[in-house]
């Protein structure tokens, strides 16, 4: 726009307030997703399982339905080994769509020099990761734990009979379950992003952490003759605490393979991976000075 025009006009609208100024990152976060068809195909397709178990219950209440369609067999059983399955399900699919798209949020901005400009302005270190990490989060919560409270309600409202009262701690499950799970995904996603510039690379590498982990630990239960390096598989350690979470029977022999290892282990371990995250993000995210 040539400056002898005089047509600039400096911004007078609503400023927002400082503490809320990294939300830019997460809104244009969303657009950089959803710019993608093919991601916003997958994204709804990833509702497939949750349309699924929808109907499922549906049909668990309604004997007239299921006469119509000829269903025959025992009743279908709503309870905690059904919604396990289902949030396992839709945490792996949409872990998929991170694992693809989730590398270009910190990685765009290193490749292009633009932290600086980002850092520049009332936005801290910790705003910018907490501004990339909610984009994961919301995305992952909209496919998680929120259509599994749904879902929950739905099978409170036809169950009746105080059905609600008696399973309000499958609800707790759901969400401390789903919540664990993104905090790590979206931990993992953010150092991947950080660290490999390339997105087919970081992609793979969050997939590779999930296969070099059970390796390790069966090398070092083969070598000291223990159960304790199942720890190192992060997997490992989410399964135990969800089997935990929606009292879920073990099966002999995964109880053989669990033998020893508590839930407070498999906590710490947990904890322990997002931290070495965190500190992988800290250490790539830091001011540098450049000397010419």
């Amino acid at each position: 726009m040539a400056v002898y025009k005089r047509s600039y006009k400096p911004y007078e609208g609503a400023v927002t307030p400082d503490r809320w100024r990294f939300l830019v990152l997460t809104r244009y976060g969303f657009y950089g997703f959803f710019d993608s068809r093919l991601f916003t195909s997958a994204f709804v397709l990833s509702f497939i399982p949750f349309l699924v178990s929808f109907a499922i219950i549906y049909l668990a209440h309604n004997a007239t339905i299921r006469a119509m369609l000829q269903m025959r067999g025992p009743s279908i059983d709503i309870n905690n080994y059904f919604f396990l399955a289902f949030l396992g399900t839709a945490s792996w699919v949409s872990f998929l769509l991170i694992a693809w798209q989730g590398p270009l949020l910190i990685s765009g901005d290193l490749a292009n020099n633009a932290l600086p400009l980002v850092l520049g302005r009332p936005i801290s270190r910790t705003e910018y990761v907490l501004g990339k990490f909610l984009v994961i989060f919301s995305l992952l919560s909209v496919a998680t734990w929120i259509p599994g409270l749904v879902l929950f309600s739905l099978q409170a409202g036809l169950e009746g009979h105080g059905w609600i009262w008696s399973h309000l701690w499958l609800a707790g499950a759901i969400v401390i379950a789903a919540w664990m799970w993104i905090v790590i995904a979206a931990l993992l996603t953010l150092a991947a992003s950080a660290w490999l510039k390339w997105r087919i690379a970081a992609s793979a590498s969050m997939f590779a952490f999930f296969f070099i982990g059970p390796a390790f630990g069966a090398a070092v239960n083969t070598i000291l003759g223990t159960n304790w390096g199942h720890l190192f598989d992060v997997l490992y350690s989410v399964k135990l605490i969800w089997v935990s979470l929606f009292r879920v029977p073990l099966p002999d022999a995964m109880a053989m393979q669990m033998l020893g290892i508590p839930t407070s282990a498999a906590w710490t371990a947990v904890l322990v991976t997002c931290g070495i995250a965190i500190l992988l993000l800290n250490r790539r995210l830091k001011a540098r000075e450049v000397v010419r």
